[in-house]
């Protein structure tokens, strides 16, 4: 039995993602249990509604009977995020596990990452005694603001759990394109050979959405595009795509390779301001709560380099915005041309071969190889090859699921660690001072 204990059980966050996740992991056969705590004072008739309502938002589907075994299984407590209310939360799993085991308890904080209301929470399950070496806390970015502010949230978690026992969620982690990647690159031996500067000439990461910031006008003047989506998202699928093969699949290893990707990943030559862009949607200053001299920017683009002998002069693009043309997230590796080619002679221009992942919303992967031939022209044309991973969906799971499987069995290969996110920061924070005295000047507005 999976007890878990969902603190922000009432904001969007859980109804959005967690509540249809958690069903889907009921279905499959999970013993769970869900007890969520909030400031909204809701019965338990009223809390059992509001996840039907999610669930049947997204699984229109769903059947009845099915919705209603799962709801049996939750119930809900209602306080501050204190002490004492959380001693309340402590007498409600009592009185549930009564004739029941609880098994290893599992918290789950959908709420803002604040420093005091982490403290506030992790301090009242302390005095609660309800941690314990088999239990286990996740939360999700950001991870601060900056380094000192990441820093602070770590300590107060360190002081009340070993490192095993958290579980810093990037969401985009657990996409099964993500994920894959892993497969791709340590899986067939093709790849090994050629993935290294003498053979690639770039690698893009773009994440591009089409909508603005909506209703998030205050968390976006503090943020901004760099430390949303720069930080975390791009950051990590860099990583993936750039670190070393692991010793194993053990969530160790593989952080251990992203941690040697962080420690030498610099601006493109070590330079500075020219490897930096950033842009603002037109419209901005007139989304809600932003400030209509506003500098913060939407879109921003870094050109990195990991100093090592694997990739040391290979420009690695991360770029994120809103407002773009097309919502996807993409990696794409093109391979360096020959010096020479058969079709030299012909001054016949070879496409370059490129490697393509579609994170979404295509879920696919296309290999652009020359291999169309004209016999009377003697001419080479290029053909993409794509494997589509939505054409089977036994290998398409949502990732809130992927991730709260992963939570509830202990298996960390998906989620942060500590230094992950210290060294990612130090990066961060030393592109935003770049920044700072020329935001003005290089801000594009688009």
């Amino acid at each position: 039995m999976h007890t878990l204990i969902l603190f922000g059980a009432s904001g969007d966050l859980a109804k959005e993602k967690l509540y249809p996740a958690l069903f889907d992991l009921f279905q499959a056969g999970e013993k769970l249990r869900c007890i969520g705590f909030a400031r909204t004072p809701l019965d338990e008739k009223a809390f059992r509604t509001l996840i039907h309502n999610a669930i049947r938002g997204q699984k229109k589907n769903a059947a009845a009977d099915d919705v209603e075994k799962f709801l049996k299984h939750c119930s809900y407590v209602s306080g501050a995020y204190d002490q004492a209310s959380i001693a309340h939360l402590k007498k409600h799993l009592t009185q549930l596990t009564a004739t029941e085991h609880a098994g290893r308890l599992s918290f789950y904080l959908a709420t803002p990452m604040d420093h005091t209301l982490i403290r506030n929470i992790v301090g009242g399950l302390m005095k609660n005694d309800l941690i314990d070496s088999e239990c286990a806390i996740a939360l999700e970015k950001p991870f601060g603001f900056d380094g000192p502010s990441a820093q602070k949230i770590n300590r107060v978690l360190a002081r009340s759990f070993n490192e095993e026992q958290i579980y810093r969620l990037d969401h985009y982690l657990a996409k099964g394109m993500v994920q894959d990647l892993l497969a791709l690159r340590f899986a067939n031996p093709i790849f090994e050979p050629v993935w290294n500067a003498r053979h690639i000439e770039r690698i893009d990461i773009a994440i591009n959405e089409t909508a603005g910031i909506r209703k998030r006008g205050q968390y976006y003047e503090q943020s901004g595009a760099i430390r949303d989506m720069l930080q975390n998202h791009a950051l990590q699928l860099l990583a993936f795509t750039a670190m070393d093969q692991p010793e194993s699949l053990q969530a160790a290893s593989i952080h251990q390779e992203k941690i040697q990707v962080f420690r030498r990943l610099r601006l493109f030559g070590g330079q500075g301001i020219e490897n930096i862009r950033i842009g603002q949607y037109r419209g901005y200053h007139e989304e809600a709560f932003v400030d209509p001299q506003s500098l913060t920017e939407t879109s921003a683009a870094l050109c990195l380099e990991i100093d090592t002998p694997r990739w040391r002069g290979v420009p690695i693009t991360v770029a994120s915005g809103k407002k773009m043309g097309s919502r996807s997230t993409d990696i794409t590796i093109l391979f360096r041309k020959k010096e020479y080619s058969l079709w030299d002679e012909m001054n016949h221009q070879l496409a370059q071969n490129s490697f393509h992942i579609n994170i979404q919303p295509d879920n696919d992967i296309r290999l652009r190889l020359n291999s169309e031939f004209d016999s009377q022209k003697k001419s080479v044309h290029p053909t993409d090859l794509r494997f589509g991973f939505l054409d089977n969906a036994r290998l398409f799971k949502d990732p809130y699921e992927n991730a709260l499987h992963d939570f509830f069995h202990r298996d960390q290969g998906i989620f942060l660690n500590a230094k992950e996110i210290a060294l990612s920061w130090k990066l961060i924070d030393s592109v935003l001072r770049l920044i700072a005295p020329v935001r003005e000047k290089i801000l594009q507005i688009y």
